[in-house]
Parts: structure tokens; sequence; C-alpha cells
């Protein structure tokens, strides 16, 4: 049995519904609604296996997303200890772990980002010949490299961005290639006041406009804006 298949069945499959669950998300946020995202938690809250840790992870990523959105306090700083601290003992570093981290980055404080980002890297390195793996790894420095760049850690930015070369994104991962191409103008427009980033920047606006997705072109416009208003 190949090992992805093995890490599969003894996860009981709880990949698919941490994917069900990721997907609800995804589309509440992207409607930017707080209500169905506020009923998405209570639902969460009242199953019945609500005590068992994944389920718990489940509930945080859930009130992380609703903070977002509401601007309203939901998750508690021991909840963001508690997905931290499961990655920093997680013995195997694999699907579910490079999805749970992703979709929490930004929550985490800035060190201990670093720290998991780094530990993840080391830990993944047997698994990118998986390809769900290899691809989520790539996300996973991709949101990394973007986080930093938005908070000004510009050394730490470096740091993922030399992480990104060892990817070698082919011609058919034009996402990942497009989200890169925006980051490193995001970067030169932040760091250096580099103008000619913003033509950039728009470009792959306009290139994810083209490809109907319309959401991320909204989510990169939106931000892009916000910079430069900061910027004046």
């Amino acid at each position: 049995m190949p090992i992805e298949e093995f890490v599969y069945a003894v996860r009981d499959f709880r990949r698919d519904d941490f994917n069900e669950l990721l997907e609800k998300i995804r589309y509440l946020v992207s409607n930017r609604d707080i209500d169905g995202m506020k009923k998405l938690l209570i639902s969460q809250m009242e199953k019945k296996d609500k005590k068992e840790p994944f389920a718990s992870f489940n509930t945080i990523l859930i009130k992380i997303r609703l903070q977002d959105l509401s601007g309203e306090t939901y998750v508690t700083d021991q909840e963001i200890v508690t997905i931290s601290d499961y990655l920093f003992s997680a013995e195997y570093w694999g699907y579910y772990e490079l999805l749970l981290f992703m979709n929490t980055i930004d929550a985490l404080n800035h060190n201990t980002m670093m720290i998991l980002a780094k530990e993840m890297c080391h830990r993944s390195d047997f698994y990118r010949d998986i390809p769900n793996n290899r691809r989520l790894l790539a996300t996973m420095l991709l949101n990394a490299y973007i986080t930093c760049i938005e908070r000004n850690e510009w050394m730490d930015a470096l740091y993922f961005e030399k992480q990104l070369k060892y990817c070698n994104f082919s011609e058919t991962e034009m996402y990942e290639k497009l989200v890169l191409h925006y980051a490193n103008n995001l970067y030169d427009l932040k760091k250096n006041n580099n103008r000619h980033a913003v033509l950039e920047m728009r470009k792959c606006i306009a290139a994810t406009k083209l490809v109907d997705s319309n959401q991320i072109a909204i989510k990169f416009e939106n931000y892009l804006q916000k910079v430069l208003d900061d910027m004046r």
C-alpha cells in the first residue's frame, strides 16, 4: 500500500471531513456570509464528538475565519496555543497537518509561525513526492511568504522566497506562479516603494479575472488598494 493510502486509512478518512469543512468555510468567506459562518460554528460545537481533539481544531478554525469576517473576538489565545502545541508535537506531518497549518498561519504570532513553518519544511521533505502534499506545501510557503510581507518581516519573507524557489513550479501550476509573482511585487512595493510593482500586481489581478477566479481577484485588488492607501 502506498504511504499516502496507508496514512489515509490510519486517519479514518478524517481528511475528507476536514476538506468538506474547508470548502464550506471558503464559500462563506468568499460571500462574506457572517450569519452563515455563525450557523456553521454552532453546528460544529453541537457535534457529539466535540471533545475529540480534531473536532476542537475545526471549531477553532471556524472561529478564526468568523473573527476575520465580523471584526468581533471569537478565538482565544489559549485556543491558538492548542493548535500550535499539536503541530509541534505531531510526529508525522502530512496532509492534515499541512492543511491545518496553512489555514491558521495568519492567526499565529510571528515567532510561532516561523518556528512551525521551518519545522514543517524540514519534516515535509520526505513527503514532497506525494502530489497532494507537494501542492499543499507550496501553498503553505506562499501563505507564509505573504504573511511575512504583510507584517513587514523582510528577512523572514526572504527565507520563504528562497524555499519557494525549490518548488520549481511547472507550467501547469499557473495559480502558484501567479500568486508568487503577485507576492514578489508586493514585497518590492512595500519594502522598496517600487511603483512599477503596482503594474505587475494589476496584471496578476487581470489574469485571475480572465480565468474567472473573481474572488481571488477581489482579494488581491482590495489588499493592493489598502497598501497604496497606507503608503500615501
